[in-house]
């Protein structure tokens, strides 16, 4: 419906609002605008606190810090003691769409999630996976692109459901919830980035599914970086804005009551 989609861009756009590199070029531009009126003071102290904010957010130590909030709570398990389950439930958000020299969806940074379906699939956790996601007006939705990598992977396509036509979180929880229990699947491990977990988990569990949580894509690494934590990179701002962003949405969907 008109409506529906009208709303959907400007949540979009909005959540740009939340963005590091957003409201660092929002405060030079208040800062331009107050040397025009003479408030060189002001404009200065406004311009130094969006290059510092912007500089913290892009290094190694301020990602890992926001990152951890987020990630506490949903550490790994050994295939061994996790339980089967009737459905693995993968969400979108791993694939960027389609490129114009490709037959597949190009992956990105949180392709882990199709990594770690496979494996649990593999492993004999749950018979199905479901690929949750969907897409803009005439583009392939998400689940139709992991579809084709989750086979390229080893799941054969009579293993796999589609569901195609969320565009957000509380989407992917209603409308997975409407295809598997019409199949009677209520059991489902649930699969989703680390960092998301929080927030995916709660919505799911308000649908009435028996979901566990099976988080991948852990954020913060082990080794040593090549670069020191402390110099700005553009992978660490990456990270920084996915994790305000996240904190963001947990308590905009706290607030509309769906957690």
């Amino acid at each position: 419906m008109p409506e529906v989609k009208i709303s959907f861009e400007l949540t979009k756009l909005l959540s740009l609002l939340v963005y590091p590199l957003t409201q660092a070029l929002l405060l030079c531009l208040l800062g331009v605008l107050l040397i025009r009126l003479g408030y060189l003071r002001s404009a200065s102290v406004t311009v130094l606190l969006a290059c510092g904010w912007l500089y913290l957010c892009s290094t190694a130590l301020f990602a890992d810090f926001l990152m951890g909030t987020l990630e506490k709570g949903y550490t790994p398990r050994s295939l061994s003691v996790i339980e089967k389950a009737d459905a693995i439930v993968v969400l979108g958000g791993a694939t960027r769409g389609d490129t114009h020299l490709s037959t597949h969806g190009d992956l990105n940074q949180q392709a882990d999630r199709l990594l770690y379906a496979v494996e649990l699939y593999r492993a004999g956790k749950a018979p199905v996976v479901l690929a949750s996601g969907g897409g803009a007006p005439g583009d392939r939705p998400e689940a139709e692109l992991m579809e084709g990598i989750l086979h390229i992977m080893g799941v054969p396509p009579r293993d796999i459901l589609r569901e195609s036509a969320s565009r957000t979180t509380y989407d992917n929880a209603r409308y997975s919830a409407i295809l598997l229990q019409g199949k009677g699947l209520r059991r489902v491990l649930l699969v989703t980035s680390a960092f998301h977990m929080r927030r995916a988990l709660g919505v799911f569990r308000q649908t009435g599914l028996d979901v566990v949580p099976a988080p991948t894509d852990y954020q913060r690494l082990v080794g040593r970086p090549v670069v020191p934590r402390w110099l700005p990179t553009a992978d660490d701002l990456v990270r920084s804005t996915y994790a305000l962003r996240e904190h963001v949405g947990y308590w905009v969907y706290r607030y509309r009551g769906w957690l």
